[in-house]
């Protein structure tokens, strides 16, 4: 190994807001077909054990035949790191990560649908020790 190399690059963001609470990572199968999730996107876990971006809704398919068959979904953590899932919804689940606890800027959660924004998720994410914080950005 060269002694100046560069081996990898850090981009701070406004994901974490502090660390004044313990953060906890753990894994999860997203499920395939859901494209590019960002990181900071609020996951689910339904009944299946499968991974899905909160605030969709029910808007596919998959999920209305998981609602019909009784799956709840609910939530599981942040995602970590840019994910992609592909195009392939019969595909395997793909593996991630998402923080499991910890202090979270509001503005940088990511949600999908119509109607989904972080306000309708933020009870539940209290109760699974995801707080959130209003962070200024400079």
């Amino acid at each position: 190994m060269k002694m100046f190399e560069k081996i990898g690059e850090f981009i701070p963001d406004s994901l974490i807001a502090s660390a004044d609470f313990p953060i906890l990572k753990e894994g999860i199968g997203l499920k395939a077909g859901q494209g590019i999730l960002k990181r900071g996107s609020l996951i689910m876990r339904g009944t299946d054990k499968a991974g899905y971006i909160a605030g969709k809704g029910m808007a596919t398919q998959e999920e209305e035949s998981a609602a019909d068959s009784g799956t709840e979904m609910k939530i599981f953590g942040i995602l970590t790191d840019d994910t992609d899932t592909g195009n392939d919804g019969t595909a395997d689940n793909i593996p991630a990560v998402c923080y499991q606890t910890g202090i979270f800027a509001r503005d940088a959660i990511l949600v999908s649908g119509e109607n989904g924004t972080i306000d309708t998720y933020e009870d539940e994410m209290r109760g699974k020790s995801l707080f959130l914080r209003n962070v200024q950005n400079y």
